[in-house]
Parts: structure tokens; C-alpha cells; sequence
């Protein structure tokens, strides 16, 4: 068992979204933080292998799902399942964070 303070691991990147890893990775859960700083973006994308669900910690934006849009904001959760497309858009003017649960 592990015990994570969220705010420990916020280092978003002006680059680029940052993807911080909270555990398990190599298993059949892996579990990150997503960081978007405003403006930032994963650009619609599908995974084959795993289903994810992501909850919005803190934050807004958008989201698309097999390219329709839908407005995020705080304690949404999405369920995403192998196969359907999805994309994260930080349209605010403060960061977004995302907790991301991938499921293979």
C-alpha cells in the first residue's frame, strides 16, 4: 500500500502536458496524474489494449469523445472503454489536473 499527496507531485511543464506516474505500472492497472497547463492539450487518440477512466481533481476544459465535445470541470468522472477515441483540452486560464486509471 502507498500513501500519495497529490500536491507533492505538481510539476507542470510549459512545453508540454506532464504525465506523473502514481504506481503499478507494468501491472493491469497503472495510475498517473495528467497536468495540463492552460492552453495545453492531448489531441484525440484511441487505445487497443486498456480502458481508462480519469477523474478531474481540479481544473476545466474539454473533452472530446469519437470526436463530439463535452465541457469538463471539477469531480467529473469518464469512462472511457479499448477502442473509442478521447482528448483532453485545458481551455481555462488555470491548470487542469486529471487522475488517469488505465485498466489492460
Amino acid at each position: 500500500m502507498k500513501k500519495i499527496n497529490i500536491d507533492a507531485l505538481l510539476e507542470f511543464s510549459l512545453e508540454k502536458s506532464v504525465r506523473k506516474a502514481l504506481g503499478h505500472e507494468g501491472s493491469k492497472l497503472d495510475v498517473g496524474l495528467l497536468l495540463y497547463a492552460p492552453g495545453q492539450t492531448t489531441p484525440e487518440h484511441t487505445h487497443q489494449d486498456m480502458d481508462e477512466v480519469f477523474y478531474i481533481v481540479e481544473g476545466s476544459g474539454r473533452l472530446t469523445i469519437d470526436g463530439e465535445e463535452f465541457v469538463l470541470k471539477e469531480k467529473d468522472i469518464i469512462l472511457s472503454p479499448r477502442g473509442e477515441g478521447h482528448g483532453f483540452y485545458n481551455t481555462s486560464s488555470k491548470n487542469l489536473i486529471v487522475l488517469q486509471i488505465k485498466i489492460f
